[in-house]
């Protein structure tokens, strides 16, 4: 079953709220997920020691990098999704994870900062791609974008430019800064079982979650995993 591997050498860019994300919608589409929590600070563990968790999400905390490709191959014997959320840094066990990987995607927000780190990721998708001598497909993902992108700012306009003039292919819908995604980590569950008392704007974070793994799920279907 494919393997899902968030990677990104910049922290704060959304990676583990983009990983739950597409983690809890999937799981909402009745498949079963495994999440690799290779985080040294375990956030997506924390999330499933709340209530709420799916029954058909399980996330296994992945504390030793000589281990992770054994901890993978057994995860996507038994799982229709794996997501592995790697560490910031380069490390054995963010190469080893891209070896295994089916696709890689790269949380991006709108700043010339973000995007410098990002092509840092890239470069390293590349290179495992070469080494495991076979195409490794990888996209970006916009996150902690405005709602519209009518209302994008020129930084991020700007980015989303560069990336599609050097050839990155880039997930369709980008993730919006709502508090409902924020609101994962510290309430526990999924989008479906909070209420617009918990949170504002919730259909709409609703909708942008489920078109971003809709997103993601053509991407797979387009031959990525041929």
């Amino acid at each position: 079953m494919p393997v899902i591997t968030m990677l990104s050498p910049k922290g704060g860019v959304g990676k583990t709220t983009t990983a739950l994300i597409l983690a809890t919608e999937l799981a909402a589409e009745g498949a079963s997920v495994v999440m690799i929590d290779a985080d040294p600070n375990f956030p997506l563990a924390r999330w499933a020691c709340k209530e709420g968790k799916p029954a058909n999400i399980d996330v296994i905390p992945e504390v030793d990098e000589d281990e992770i490709i054994g901890t993978i191959d057994a995860a996507r014997k038994r799982a229709d999704y794996v997501i592995v959320d790697l560490e910031g840094k380069a490390s054995a066990r963010a190469t080893n994870a891209l070896m295994m990987s089916n696709l890689v995607l790269v949380p991006i927000q709108g700043s010339e900062l973000d995007a410098v780190e990002a092509s840092r990721a890239f470069k390293v998708v590349r290179n495992a791609e070469t080494a495991r001598e076979r195409p490794l497909p990888f996209a970006a993902v916009l996150t902690r974008a405005p709602a519209s992108s009518r209302l994008w700012p020129r930084d991020l306009k700007a980015v989303a430019t560069n990336l599609k003039g050097a050839g990155i292919p880039m997930i369709t819908t980008a993730l919006a800064e709502r508090g409902a995604f924020r609101g994962l980590f510290s309430m526990g569950g999924t989008l479906a079982e909070m209420t617009s008392a918990d949170v504002g704007s919730l259909d709409r974070a609703r909708q942008n979650a489920t078109s971003f793994a809709a997103d993601v799920v053509a991407l797979l279907k387009e031959g990525v995993l041929a």
